[in-house]
């Protein structure tokens, strides 16, 4: 019983610690300047919506909310479609060199793309594609590669090989297992990759800073940074902003939440 009580009183203080910033936020983006003086915790006497309006049309968020979305979806749709196909051909076809090649993928995860981003400046100038969305397009689907290929080639790896074989016996060819049988069986995880990425995605922030300089080809993260250039002195406006940035995440996590925990778990169990 004591152990059960400090594992909760643990998980309590985690979920504050987690929650205040968030909340902190929430509420100073509804106040004016001399409430936030007065306390950060402390709730709003009149919400002060006209701050949210005020970030969206002069902080220029719709355009940002825009790019930041197209990204989001371009980048997350193609991503979970190429890591099924790869890990789907790691997990299932023992070829000549697929264990170095698996593992040269892999190295995606261990080179930081901090280390990346200025030959990928150079190279994505070379093609023309500065001041692009396909400046963040394209790199952020060829970076997700690694962990994706590696979640889905787990996750196939988990399905019996028995179904497989009985498929391939009823005359379906590897194309069709994948899809048609892999890819539905395998759904929570898949579900989980596209959150991960979407999550990624959206607050990536140092890709969009270096390669794109034109403000309208700029993403959330890096708007807010304008933002904050400008109205630094206004805190409820700037903090406006900031929850523009989280609340779709917000809203995203919670809408998935228990399919996320559905596939964690089942990575965990058959992984």
């Amino acid at each position: 019983m004591g152990r059960r009580l400090f594992a909760y009183a643990v998980l309590l203080i985690g979920c504050v610690v987690a929650l205040a910033p968030f909340v902190v936020t929430l509420f100073a983006s509804l106040k004016t300047m001399p409430e936030i003086v007065q306390g950060v915790f402390a709730l709003p006497e009149r919400p002060i919506w006209g701050n949210y309006q005020q970030a969206w049309t002069q902080g220029q968020f719709g355009r940002f909310f825009y790019n930041s979305t197209v990204v989001a979806i371009a980048v997350v749709v193609p991503s979970v479609l190429l890591a099924a196909m790869t890990g789907y051909a790691f997990a299932r076809f023992q070829f000549r060199g697929s264990k170095v090649l698996f593992a040269y993928l892999l190295l995606g995860m261990v080179i930081p793309l901090q280390a990346l981003v200025i030959p990928l400046f150079y190279l994505l100038q070379e093609f023309g594609l500065l001041d692009s969305l396909w400046a963040l397009i394209l790199p952020q689907i060829a970076l997700s590669m690694s962990f994706g290929t590696l979640l889905m080639r787990q996750a196939f790896l988990s399905v019996p090989g028995e179904i497989a074989e009985a498929s391939v016996l009823d005359g379906a060819n590897s194309w069709q297992i994948l899809w048609q049988i892999m890819f539905p069986l395998s759904r929570p995880l898949i579900g989980t990759l596209a959150l991960l990425f979407f999550i990624w995605t959206w607050n990536e922030f140092l890709l969009p800073l270096t390669v794109n300089i034109d403000p309208h080809y700029q993403t959330l993260p890096v708007g807010l940074l304008f933002f904050q250039q400008r109205w630094t002195s206004n805190l409820p406006v700037l903090a406006a902003g900031a929850t523009i940035i989280f609340l779709p995440l917000t809203a995203v996590f919670i809408a998935f939440q228990k399919q996320l925990i559905q596939g964690l778990t089942q990575g965990a169990l058959k992984g």
